[in-house]
């Protein structure tokens, strides 16, 4: 019944959404912490503090009277944080859907275990290598032993989990044997390309630019040639096929954070993060929100959206753009 009653709560506060604004999609970000050095990410920070519980639990009441529906856990990694399971078990308590994304490093059976008797509803998984260390060390999904452990929290608590790929210059070879990895377990899996970051200079042979026209096309018709084959991968054809646009700079899609139901993100002290790629706090505080904040709130991220989104092809806000405007596709495939 736990999770019938999570769905049923996501569907109505959904509903409400379209009446005004809320908070019906939450990512807490309780460190920026993380315990790997991917070249390609910047969603990390050095020493950074760490979300109280007290915080966390004003962030959770805060949440429920602004009508959410689905909180997510984010980092840095998450699983850093000493009270992620009291956390997700908390926001079970109170019949709303949860997820984490995690670079897998610390999970094992006991905690895949605890994930799942704590209420969590879906699992993100990032793994993106085998063993071409030099850019991520993320390869956790080819422990066979924790495949077992993620079935096993999937039959008894009920724990999707999927496996999230960050397609890079050097390692689509490595992402070959994902592809079939996934396939074979039947995990679903994202690939979404590298994200470019304007200020990251020393790293530049990392990212797609016109020059990698010919192994581009490659790459995309490989993966459509294996979602037609069935494989699970749950990223929308035209993310792909669209990523010639990308490299053009045309403007073609549009982010969904300025969107009622766009993602509001709070920091490890309970500010408002315009986005989780760019590190920055807003002067919006999340215990501070109201209907009325949220959309001086949503307004402000679409300005600051003109500016970004042409630079930006994250498979997530891609994806969410997608699936605003495919709600039913997204309501089945990603909540039921």
């Amino acid at each position: 019944m736990g999770k019938a009653l999570k769905n049923i709560n996501f569907l109505r506060k959904f509903g409400l959404s379209y009446f005004k604004y809320t908070a019906l999609f939450v990512r807490v970000i309780p460190t920026d912490n993380c315990n790997s050095n991917c070249l390609y990410c910047y969603q990390k920070k050095i020493n950074a503090s760490n979300m109280s519980w007290d915080l966390f639990n004003q962030v959770l009441d805060k949440a429920i009277k602004l009508n959410v529906g689905f909180i997510s856990f984010l980092g840095g990694e998450p699983m850093l944080w000493e009270y992620i399971y009291d956390a997700i078990a908390l926001c079970s308590k109170h019949n709303i859907l949860t997820d984490m994304t995690t670079n897998g490093t610390l999970l094992n059976d006991v905690a895949v275990q605890r994930l799942g008797s704590s209420g969590l509803d879906y699992l993100n998984v990032s793994v993106d290598t085998h063993d071409n260390y030099s850019v991520s060390k993320k390869n956790t999904f080819f422990n066979k032993s924790l495949i077992k452990a993620l079935n096993c929290a999937k039959k008894n608590y009920g724990m999707k989990f999927r496996m999230n790929s960050v397609i890079y210059n050097n390692n689509f070879e490595d992402i070959k044997l994902l592809l079939e990895l996934s396939n074979q377990n039947k995990i679903p899996h994202s690939l979404g390309f590298i994200v470019p970051n304007m200020k990251d200079i020393d790293n530049k042979e990392i990212y797609f630019s016109e020059r990698d026209i010919e192994l581009l096309e490659n790459i995309v018709k490989y993966i459509l040639n294996k979602k037609k084959k069935k494989y699970l991968i749950i990223d929308p054809k035209s993310y792909y096929t669209n990523v010639f646009r990308f490299i053009k700079q045309e403007s073609f899609w549009k982010c969904n954070y300025p969107t009622k139901i766009g993602w509001i993100n709070v920091t490890p002290n309970g500010a408002i993060r315009s986005c989780t790629k760019k590190m920055d706090e807003t002067n919006f505080h999340f215990l501070s929100l109201t209907s009325k904040k949220i959309k001086s709130l949503k307004s402000y991220l679409k300005t600051l959206v003109k500016g970004c989104n042409p630079y930006c092809y994250s498979s997530c806000a891609y994806d969410a753009a997608f699936y605003k405007k495919n709600k039913i596709i997204f309501i089945f495939n990603n909540i039921f």
